[in-house]
């Protein structure tokens, strides 16, 4: 109970990153990025990569301010970059992208520009309400799509599709393989010339 405390306390205590995408570039915590060339930055207790024009959060989620009454939740694993009509969100991983807002959720492949718009945002070809938008990777630990590979491969497993470990039997040599080992008998050691301590015969 003291370490939840202690943790909640420390959550609070942690400055919260100031990440806000302006005209001139990108500014975080105060100070303002123009470059073309990512940068490394820590923003509150965030780490994070920065140009003039893109963002990408590397430990933890980060929240941008896109505009006065927009705001961008993004997750590690994806950049975000100022485009021609919008934003252009690109993942490290080939797949799709995760966006969520007023509990809403599309997957769309990336990468994708996404606008904001009167009533919320186009995402691709998709549109969502609500001024908060995530963005993020859908994770490799999803506990439904786990559970469903489990059921499946123990269906697989009672319905015989695998064999069980204990039918198995692997043959390493087609015979014993001492009888062959003939190197160290004693006719092949009787065979060996005498050699001096220097190496003379």
């Amino acid at each position: 109970m003291k370490l939840l405390a202690i943790a909640a306390l420390t959550a609070l205590l942690v400055p919260k990153a100031d990440v806000r995408f302006e005209a001139d570039g990108l500014r975080v915590d105060g100070a303002l990025v123009t470059g073309r060339i990512l940068e490394l930055k820590g923003a509150g207790s965030s780490a994070l990569l920065a140009s003039g024009s893109s963002v990408e959060a590397l430990t933890s989620s980060l929240e941008i301010q896109l505009t006065a009454d927009r705001t961008l939740v993004l997750e590690p694993g994806l950049r975000v970059a100022r485009a021609e009509g919008g934003y252009l969100f690109t993942s490290h991983r080939s797949g799709t992208i995760r966006f969520t807002a007023s509990e809403e959720s599309v997957a769309v492949a990336g990468p994708v520009l996404v606008a904001s718009t009167p009533e919320g945002w186009q995402i691709g070809d998709r549109k969502l309400g609500g001024a908060r938008l995530q963005a993020g990777v859908p994770g490799q630990d999803d506990t439904e799509s786990n559970l469903d590979k489990m059921m499946k491969s123990k269906e697989k497993m009672q319905n015989g599709g695998v064999p069980k470990l204990g039918n198995r039997n692997v043959r390493l040599y087609g015979a014993d393989p001492l009888t062959s080992g003939n190197a160290s008998g004693s006719v092949a050691v009787r065979q060996i010339g005498r050699v001096s301590p220097d190496g003379a015969p």
